[in-house]
């Protein structure tokens, strides 16, 4: 008798489990239909970002002086960053940084992988994208790039003299090579430094959904998102010094994407100053292990590879 309840109590809970997986299915697979009738593929973007409203921290928590920059898209959407200047003990390297984050989360819990940068000489923009943080609007492509636009103005206008380099960590990545490829010489950006990059947005989906078996049935959708963000699509309109880096160990953004795109720019420009660097530890932690951040100061300093 005791069995017996036992295993019915299991087995109510199997099909309750089954049903919420089921409903979470449906709901996902009803979500991006409706998206695709509504709005057409572009809007698929949206489904892929997962933005965070509230900041947890600020440099000031880090010891660090910080500007809050509120900036405003072609569009009009209102957006933040941190504005870090270069402090403490070390000088000022007469370059800056904007840094593009990860997916989820938003730049109060990103840049803590890059706030070692200031206290290094390197000055640094933070940008919380469209939805994420503080900043207005959605979270989707193709928008977001005015967002990246609106950023590097403020830089160029406050800070004429300075070098600007474009460093974009895991989905950040997608919007630093599409960025760069379109406006290297409008904002006369100097380098391009991608950690754990994604070769595209669609790859990394369908990677993501093949380890489960709910995302087995989501996977087939994913030849549906605009490949036109597509990294590899965009190297060869890339003529500066880049330096990529990727840890074996990544387990969100497989490796071989990053070894791929780096040899696929190797074949677009074989005369380029492109470097690669083995990372460690889990996914975008490249910057945790001091001689990481020593081989990524030189390469900001003389955007030339390591001897």
């Amino acid at each position: 008798m005791r069995w017996e309840l036992v295993s019915t109590g299991i087995i109510k809970a199997l099909i309750t489990k089954f049903i919420k997986l089921h409903r979470s299915l449906l709901y996902k697979l009803s979500t991006l239909v409706s998206v695709i009738a509504l709005t057409g593929c572009t809007s698929i973007s949206a489904l892929f970002f997962y933005p965070q409203k509230t900041l947890i921290s600020t440099p000031k928590d880090a010891g660090l002086a910080y500007q809050d920059v509120w900036l405003k898209a072609e569009d009009g959407t209102n957006l933040h960053a941190w504005w870090i200047p270069a402090q403490g003990s070390e000088p000022d390297s007469n370059s800056m940084v904007l840094y593009l984050h990860g997916n989820a989360e938003n730049i109060s819990s990103h840049s803590h992988s890059i706030y070692w940068l200031a206290k290094s000489g390197v000055s640094v923009l933070s940008l919380d994208y469209r939805g994420f943080g503080a900043s207005e609007g959605k979270a989707r492509l193709p928008e977001m790039l005015q967002d990246l636009e609106a950023a590097a103005l403020w830089m160029k206008q406050e800070y004429p003299g300075k070098k600007l380099i474009i460093l974009g960590q895991s989905i950040g990545s997608v919007l630093a090579i599409n960025f760069t490829a379109q406006a290297a010489q409008k904002y006369d950006i100097h380098a391009l430094i991608l950690d754990a990059p994604l070769m595209s947005i669609a790859a990394t989906a369908r990677s993501a959904m093949s380890s489960n078996i709910v995302g087995w049935f989501i996977w087939p959708f994913t030849v549906l998102i605009p490949s036109r963000w597509d990294s590899i699509k965009h190297i060869e309109s890339i003529n500066l010094p880049v330096l990529i880096m990727h840890s074996p160990n990544d387990e969100i953004i497989p490796y071989k994407q990053g070894k791929k795109l780096y040899k696929k720019w190797q074949q677009a420009h074989p005369e380029q100053q492109l470097c690669w660097l083995d990372s460690k530890g889990p996914h975008i932690m490249s910057f945790a292990f001091p001689e990481l951040r020593k081989a990524t100061l030189q390469f900001i300093a003389h955007q030339r590879c390591q001897e």
